[in-house]
């Protein structure tokens, strides 16, 4: 008898443990952004001065960042540095009005008129833009317009991720962990599109697995799941589009039982023998590599081009210092390495949470269809931003000698941030043996190093602005 009340009460604490989960999240997010809102300069998220253009544009506040001494709709915080260090930073961006032009003046390609409504750039700037017009009515300056914003971002962002939290039946430190990196959370406190894609990819990842705990798929769900996907499809990132090939799976699972019944008997006969698997893996990786192959041979530069740009890429680091094409610092860690100055060791520590929270979760994964496919489109859409980046240069930057020796620009770990939630279909399949329990000293762990880095990152960027 004792021994089952101990039970009990262990497993009703757990469950305390994982109720109580997004409301500590929400309170952290929500003082963690307001921080970085206020405290972070502007411009700072990747292409900062677009995104802004963009959001005032669709507020019908087009306004001329030349008054502000921005010479062109680029990206960075040089401009700003001078008003830091000479203490009159609050005079030119809080308390100089606006300067108002058409959108038809604006001096960048594809900014003379509003995003088209079936693209992923007007919603993902939607909720910014609304920022920035509450903010003029404040007050008509780029300073509060855009801290108006980011505030009003980040109270947003953080109440959908709650409520994505709170819904969500498994896997909540994941999604817990993921939104509070400083990557995640300083575009929750942007006025950048890719809060927005992260949050959508989130809500499908949690309905995918609230199906698969329930093991059953009702009508209202196949509602959720379409509403989720056209969501995606038109307010995501191109790149996350990739994981609507979840969905055949999930129809497949529960709409052709037969169907699924025959293909886990054959993942499971493959399981069990050894050879098969090795056959099915060496015809599994020759295809890819074949369709890999074909694509190259199209463009970027042919076949053997395009793979001696990938290997030279990780066989010699081409992208030394802290710079944007730094995939794995700017993944979890530091959203803009040279100007965030972020230490080495905030990158690191970040994989160790994330592993610690994937391990962490309980295993409701029974079939392994849903790992293999899980884990496959995760390395589906790592290709493919490869693809699409294996040539890509800077517009009007110098060709430098690591240029012609075959740099990739452009990459940046963002675009494969929200795509981690899929290893939790991995490291949450029953037979997956590594875990660690401890719900709350997990969490304790994740917040811990949730408020320490991204203070620091605050703290790093502003010091490398008055000092180096």
């Amino acid at each position: 008898m004792k021994k089952r009340k101990e039970k009990k009460s262990v497993s009703s604490s757990v469950v305390g443990e994982k109720s109580k989960v997004h409301k500590v999240y929400l309170i952290i997010s929500v003082l963690l952004g307001m921080i970085l809102a206020v405290g972070m300069p502007f411009f700072n998220e990747p292409d900062g001065q677009y995104h802004y253009v963009v959001s005032s544009n669709m507020a019908n506040l087009s306004n001329d960042i030349s008054a502000y001494g921005e010479p062109e709709i680029g990206t960075g915080i040089d401009q700003q540095i001078k008003a830091y260090q000479q203490g009159d930073y609050f005079q030119t961006y809080y308390l100089t009005k606006i300067v108002e032009m058409p959108m038809s003046k604006q001096p960048r390609e594809g900014l003379t008129e509003n995003p088209n409504l079936r693209s992923y750039n007007f919603w993902g700037h939607l909720i910014p833009s609304i920022g920035v017009w509450l903010g003029h009515k404040i007050y008509p300056s780029i300073g509060v317009m855009i801290t108006t914003a980011r505030l009003f971002s980040v109270i947003i962002n953080s109440l959908l991720m709650f409520f994505i939290i709170k819904f969500v039946k498994k896997g909540k430190m994941i999604f817990v962990a993921l939104s509070l990196t400083p990557v995640t959370l300083n575009s929750f406190a942007s006025l950048s599109y890719d809060s927005l894609s992260f949050i959508l990819v989130a809500w499908l990842m949690a309905i995918i697995i609230n199906s698969l705990v329930d093991q059953k798929i009702n009508w209202w769900r196949w509602v959720e799941l379409g509403v989720a996907s056209i969501s995606i499809y038109f307010g995501a990132k191109t790149n996350f589009k990739v994981l609507l090939l979840f969905i055949p799976v999930l129809i497949i699972v529960f709409v052709f039982p037969r169907i699924y019944s025959k293909i886990s008997l054959f993942l499971s006969y493959l399981w069990r023998n050894k050879r098969g698997i090795s056959i099915t893996l060496l015809v599994g990786t020759g295809l890819l590599f074949s369709i890999l192959l074909f694509l190259l041979s199209l463009k970027h530069g042919g076949i053997f081009y395009s793979i001696y740009r990938f290997l030279i890429n990780y066989a010699v680091n081409l992208n030394p210092g802290l710079t944007s094409a730094s995939v794995f610092q700017t993944l979890l860690g530091s959203p803009y390495p040279f100007i965030n100055n972020s230490p080495s060791w905030v990158n690191m520590i970040w994989y160790v949470v994330l592993f610690t929270a994937l391990v962490n979760e309980d295993k409701f994964i029974k079939n392994k269809l849903i790992s293999i496919v899980s884990f496959g489109i995760f390395m589906l859409g790592i290709a493919a931003v490869y693809y699409s980046y294996m040539t890509y240069t800077l517009k009007g930057s110098p060709v430098s000698n690591a240029t012609v020796l075959g740099q990739m620009q452009g990459l940046q770990g963002r675009y494969f941030t929200p795509t981690l939630f899929l290893l939790l279909f991995v490291t949450c399949h029953e037979k997956f043996k590594i875990k660690i329990n401890g719900q709350k000293g997990v969490l304790i762990f994740v917040m811990s190093i949730a408020i320490v880095t991204n203070v620091l990152l605050l703290f790093s960027t502003l010091f490398g602005i008055y000092y180096l």
